[in-house]
């Protein structure tokens, strides 16, 4: 079984949020009333975000990562069937949950890279958008039957009999044409994926707000390895 906080993921959201917290723990609050200067003010100088509301969009951003990441691994522990072979309504919603998790748990990372300005805001974006799970997402999950190839808007269906714990599932277009996708390996490629985005973003936030306090910088960059080449 895999443990929900042992996931790379969750540990670089919990690095993330602990570091921003360690920030915010520091701010002298009663001079920020002398001074009548807003929280939201004080902390996006800190985090050196462009706009007042970034720390809204951090702390949101932070909380999908996490909660997409339990359902996440939910699915991987419990797989599609959930030891129930009959109940086929159950694996819809389990594929259909575990594919809506890895897309709105993207958006939360892009979200959050924009935020850090880590500079590879497009290349992440592609790279995401390049994953075969991030087409099934869109071909499965959120538009079957309307699906744009860039041309014409085409449909998809899912082979019934493929929705089983093997992972294999047969996915169909318009013209009766299958192809085969083992959705643990396709979880396994995204989540390698998300992993390194988390990694960039991490080191751009140590790199914005601690570059002149070396001791901390050190510490966090040694904190950041241990998460990276955590097995």
């Amino acid at each position: 079984m895999i443990k929900f906080d042992d996931t790379k993921i969750r540990l670089y959201e919990s690095f993330i949020r602990d570091s921003v917290n360690s920030i915010v723990q520091r701010i002298d609050f009663e001079k920020l009333d002398k001074e009548d200067k807003l929280f939201l003010t004080k902390i996006k100088e800190r985090l050196c975000f462009d706009r007042d509301n970034g720390w809204r969009f951090l702390t949101s951003s932070l909380d999908t990562i996490g909660d997409s990441q339990f359902a996440i691994t939910t699915f991987l522990n419990h797989k599609i069937e959930n030891g129930n072979k009959f109940n086929t309504g159950e694996n819809y919603l389990r594929l259909y949950g575990v594919l809506s998790a890895v897309y709105i748990q993207q958006q939360a990372i892009l979200k959050l890279s924009d935020l850090f300005k880590t500079g590879h805001q497009e290349k992440l974006k592609k790279d995401f958008e390049d994953l075969e799970i991030t087409f099934l997402r869109h071909c499965i999950s959120a538009h079957p039957i309307n699906y744009s190839n860039n041309i014409s808007k085409v449909s998809f269906k899912i082979d019934r009999s493929s929705l089983n714990d093997n992972g294999l599932l047969n996915i169909i277009d318009e013209s009766n044409n299958f192809k085969t996708y083992n959705i643990f390996q396709l979880l396994k490629e995204y989540i390698s994926q998300a992993e390194k985005c988390l990694e960039v973003i991490s080191q751009k936030l140590i790199s914005n707000c601690y570059k002149t306090a070396k001791k901390k910088f050190e510490e966090l960059n040694i904190e950041l390895e241990k998460i990276k080449n955590r097995r």
